[in-house]
């Protein structure tokens, strides 16, 4: 009987101690997706436990440019393949949770982030091959609910062009699938986690690095014609 005692109190300490640190690895957890401020959920508690649960039908492998959907041998569409080299260096560290989907080193300077912000929201309105105009407007990201995005005709889900994130210099486009392969396999960027997933995020919807000198930040440019010609074909 004393033994038996002796044993169950070893476990019940046992356990207490998992439970324990278990409970400081998901607050610790909990703290770091916090810190990367306000995306598309809730910033809260309940937000962290929504992207948490996200987690596990994620696209596994959003570097692999296998991993987009639709044709895997077409590469390139509205983007030119000369003139896209291959980035230089290691791949950035990409926070684990799906939302927001953020960079965690390589941040942009202050400075390329604010030519960043024009790059994108400072784009005029397009003349299409008919002669019609092609607006291009400025409004909160139905995506990521905290920025703004840009939008090519009207304020629709399916009109974004392109949202930066202030915090790292990234940025989200909405791009052809074949184009989203290439920069992907270019190593320019990697899928959204949930791209050609669900209905609201399409399959060439990706993630751009954030840029680390002035010839990187021409890509800025070069990704967001892509994606409005993109748009104003499918569209209009």
């Amino acid at each position: 009987m004393f033994k038996s005692n002796i044993a169950n109190g070893g476990l019940t300490i046992a356990l207490a101690t998992a439970s324990t640190f278990a409970a400081y690895l998901g607050y610790k957890d909990y703290k770091a997706w916090m810190s990367l401020g306000p995306g598309g959920l809730p910033h809260n508690f309940v937000g962290y436990l929504t992207t948490s649960f996200m987690k596990l039908f994620a696209i596994r492998y959003p570097r692999d440019f296998r991993s987009v959907s639709g044709d895997s041998q077409a590469v390139a569409k509205y983007l030119s393949p000369d003139n896209i080299p291959y980035r230089n260096g290691d791949y950035p560290v990409i926070a684990p949770w799906p939302v927001p989907n953020r960079v965690l080193n390589q941040i942009a300077p202050e400075g390329f982030k604010i030519e960043v912000h024009q790059t994108i929201y400072s784009i005029k309105d397009i003349v299409l091959a008919n002669g019609k105009r092609l607006p291009m407007k400025v409004a909160r990201s139905f995506l990521e609910k905290h920025n703004d995005a840009l939008f090519a005709g009207e304020i629709l889900l399916e009109c974004e062009v392109a949202h930066q994130h202030p915090v790292d210099g990234s940025f989200h486009v909405n791009l052809h699938p074949s184009d989203a392969r290439l920069l992907i396999e270019r190593r320019w960027g990697e899928l959204h986690p949930f791209s050609g997933k669900v209905k609201a995020i399409p399959a060439g919807y990706m993630l751009i690095y954030p840029p680390r000198n002035q010839l990187e930040l021409k890509l800025v440019n070069e990704c967001i014609q892509a994606s409005m010609q993109y748009l104003a074909d499918t569209r209009y």
